[in-house]
């Protein structure tokens, strides 16, 4: 079975990407917003977020994946080893301002979206997919993309 991880800073396209290739190459979209209290060792309410357990998120990825080809969409799924992932799609936004605009339309608090801004200008999402080895298909979607061309290539790239 394939895993495609789409990954990226909060707010790049992530799930909107995920489900428009879930549908159209008929492959499973693996929410974790229904596995986070499985995977993760809790919440942490300072950073209003989930701190995943790799491994446990690993082991889940590899369960689904027995039976299905799997969408993964998560701002970590490039931690995935490379073993498992066939293509890792590493969504960018080049227009900072654009990023930020999502950002506070999710109404994250300005020390998040700092944060998460300088993920993005320092690119460590696509940093830590290389270091993985992952074979990548890079996404601005700050820019207007042709889906169906978008799709032609990542369904070439698996």
């Amino acid at each position: 079975m394939k895993v495609i991880a789409i990954t990226g800073t909060p707010g790049t396209g992530k799930s909107t990407l995920a489900k428009l290739l879930a549908k159209n190459l008929r492959f499973k979209k693996l929410d974790l917003h229904h596995y986070y209290q499985e995977i993760s060792t809790g919440y942490d309410k300072k950073k209003q977020c989930y701190n995943i357990d790799l491994r446990q998120f690993i082991a889940l990825v590899k369960k689904e994946s027995k039976t299905k080809n799997l969408i993964v969409d998560s701002h970590i799924s490039h931690l995935l080893p490379k073993s498992i992932v066939k293509l890792c799609i590493v969504l960018i936004c080049s227009e900072l301002k654009e990023l930020e605009r999502r950002l506070r339309k999710r109404k994250y608090y300005k020390k998040k979206i700092r944060e998460n801004l300088d993920a993005e200008i320092f690119q460590i999402c696509l940093i830590e997919a290389k270091d993985q080895g992952h074979k990548i298909k890079i996404v601005d979607t700050a820019k207007k993309n042709n889906l169906k061309e978008l799709l032609d290539k990542i369904t070439k790239s698996l």
